[in-house]
């Protein structure tokens, strides 16, 4: 019997300067040809770009590829794509998000959440960047949202993109 699979996220700066470029690249190849990646749990299981995006009516330019992948462990693979190109227009938008009103934010990441969470620890997430230990979707997408701000910040330096790998996931 094969083990479940531990949701993750990984975020990694990519080489891959367009769709067409990333889609031709293998997995072991974004992160040899990176600045700068790291993994995460993702106990909630969504899709934390489309979480955050969703709950703060923003655009991050995501690019979604169709291709199904399979990592050297078996385990299915679904990556997301923000070209390099569109990082300078992201930085601001994070930078609000994350540094101007992160008390904004947290709200509306709790209310698109189903107004579960609560809201503090939603804040301290979003503004330390340090990744819960639960299973809150807008806990996630508030360390999840630090952590994309700081691999911007990487990502525009070295004229890089970023790709989102997600593992187990279901929820989309």
């Amino acid at each position: 019997m094969i083990a479940p699979v531990e949701p993750s996220v990984t975020i990694i700066t990519t080489a891959a300067k367009d769709p067409d470029q990333f889609e031709g690249m293998l997995l072991t190849e974004r992160r040899e040809r990176s600045v700068g990646w790291k993994k995460f749990p993702l106990r909630s299981g969504v899709y934390l770009d489309a979480f955050l995006v969703s709950a703060t009516d923003s655009d991050f330019g995501v690019f979604g590829s169709a291709e199904e992948e399979v990592d050297a462990e078996g385990i299915k693979v679904r990556t997301r794509l923000i070209v390099s190109e569109s990082i300078p227009q992201i930085l601001p938008m994070l930078m609000t998000m994350v540094e101007e009103k992160p008390d904004e934010t947290a709200r509306a990441l709790v209310k698109h959440g189903g107004g579960t969470a609560d809201v503090v620890r939603v804040t301290e997430a979003l503004t330390s960047g340090a990744w819960p230990s639960g299973n809150d979707p807008a806990e996630e997408a508030a360390a999840f949202a630090h952590q994309l701000l700081t691999y911007a910040r990487l990502a525009e330096e070295t004229l890089k993109g970023i790709c989102l790998e997600y593992r187990g996931t279901s929820v989309e």
